[in-house]
């Protein structure tokens, strides 16, 4: 058995009973020829990318499900004669699967959130990992100005003090 995933988009105008009769449409069609849905996703109303059937909008579904290659042309069949289907696209996401072992899958918790769990007499013995501190950089000072180097903005330099700036470059 192979393992599929198809997307859907269903006409955002229809009523809660029409979503529940395509969502019994299509699983009945996986479950009559023997093949098993793992899981069965709406994912509600978004904003279709482009204009599809004249629809802007569209109720997205994603659904999972393990069987036989002849599940998919059956399944794309109903969607392609199906009015409320605005979209389709089936991915195969592996070839050989042992139907038992998907399910379980998907009905465990994620491993992540297992490991996150610590029982609170753990953590109250283990110890909380201490700062280090790092030492403080040292700042480097910087020597204080001359008077006569200091001058406030805006402030010019008197004549005599360029004239001499301008000899020591002369003879330089």
């Amino acid at each position: 058995m192979r393992h599929y995933e198809t997307l859907f988009i269903i006409n955002p105008d229809s009523s809660e009973e029409e979503l529940k009769a395509v969502a019994t449409k299509i699983k009945g069609v996986v479950s009559g020829m023997n093949g098993i849905v793992t899981s069965y996703d709406e994912q509600g109303k978004k904003k279709l990318a482009y204009s599809v059937k004249k629809q802007n909008k569209g109720y997205y579904v994603l659904m999972d499900y393990v069987g036989s290659a002849d599940i998919v042309s059956e399944l794309e069949r109903n969607m392609r004669l199906d009015d409320r289907v605005l979209k389709y696209l089936t991915v195969k996401l592996a070839d050989q699967v042992d139907p038992e072992s998907i399910e379980p899958e998907k009905s465990e918790p994620p491993e992540e959130a297992k490991a996150s769990e610590v029982p609170e007499s753990e953590a109250a013995e283990a110890p909380e990992p201490e700062a280090a501190e790092a030492p403080e950089p040292e700042a480097a000072e910087a020597p204080e100005p001359e008077a006569a180097e200091a001058l406030e903005p805006g402030e010019a330099e008197s004549p005599e003090v360029q004239e001499s700036e301008e000899s020591e470059k002369k003879e330089s």
